[in-house]
């Protein structure tokens, strides 16, 4: 019977190495099993913070026993967005910053803006794919429009909304989720 001796992460100047080891579906002392080490390096490539993942099996201090070296080049995980347009309600300016690997923690950031001559519209997203080492996806959103009509149609609009949830795998490949929302809504009106 073969086992895994050690698992080495090589590479990882940013990203956690519990970020990594996560992903892994073999663990140091488990029976070395050819078929779960590749799908674990498939899922360190899917978390797609890495320019290449590499692997190899070395063997251990003795003939039952193997060493699984994984080497990882990262890659920038952030996206700015800006952009302007034109269009029959007149200017729009958008901007956004996107983070899928916040201080290496593996937690996704996202808040972008979008800005008319009517509305102001904002958005700030967090994801934590493993909330507290617990495999559940954890997430949390805000947001708020501020629509100003009231010289062409003669009202004034503020919403502010709240969202927050999990998700997590019930049995493999089949995910259950929860989520709440409250939104806040305030009209003014010319009279």
């Amino acid at each position: 019977k073969i086992s895994v001796e050690r698992i080495n992460i090589k590479g990882n100047n940013i990203t956690n190495e519990n970020v990594i080891r996560n992903q892994l579906l073999l663990d140091e002392g488990d029976p070395y099993n050819e078929i779960l080490s590749n799908k674990s390096i498939n899922n360190i490539k899917g978390l797609n913070f890495f320019r290449s993942v590499n692997s190899e099996i070395l063997e251990g201090s003795n003939s039952d026993t193997r060493i699984l070296n994984i080497e990882v080049e990262e890659k920038a995980t952030g996206e700015i967005s800006a952009g302007a347009g034109f269009g029959t309600s007149g200017g729009t300016i958008i901007f956004g910053v996107k983070e899928n690997n916040y201080l290496g923690k593996g937690i996704a950031v996202n808040t972008n803006f979008t800005i008319n001559a009517e509305s102001i519209k904002g958005l700030f997203s967090v994801r934590n794919p493993n909330f507290n080492n617990t495999d559940k996806s954890a997430f949390f959103s805000i947001e708020a429009t501020e629509t100003d009509r009231l010289k062409n149609s003669g009202y004034k609009m503020n919403k502010t909304g709240l969202n927050l949830g999990t998700r997590f795998e019930y049995f493999d490949d089949f995910y259950l989720g929860l989520k709440t929302s409250s939104f806040f809504e305030n009209i003014e009106t010319n009279s």
